[in-house]
């Protein structure tokens, strides 16, 4: 299991969309109720993971795990800058 990284989130839908591209280049049919159904989770809790873009990183390895052949060790992952940052008026045009 990877260590987990300040201020970046494994991403659901991208890895699921990423997962669902693989396995059709491999010449198999993934649907989301297939995926759910080997995760052992209700589609309606899959949905939710899918809608909210957060799912337990448990759900992530079991994935990684259960379809090794089209996703590997596949990390989709999204930075959040907590930095603010101010638009300069300077590079604008007059």
């Amino acid at each position: 299991m990877r260590s987990k990284k300040e201020n970046v989130r494994e991403v659901f839908p991208a890895t699921i969309d990423r997962l669902i591209e693989r396995a059709q280049d491999a010449g198999k049919t993934l649907t989301e109720a297939d995926i759910a159904a080997e995760l052992g989770i209700p589609m309606d809790t899959f949905n939710f993971y899918y809608k909210k873009d957060k799912a337990p990183a448990e759900i992530f390895d079991q994935m990684r795990k259960i379809y090794k052949q089209f996703i590997g060790t596949l990390y989709i992952e999204r930075v959040v800058l907590t930095d603010d940052f101010e638009d300069s008026e300077e590079d604008e045009e007059e």
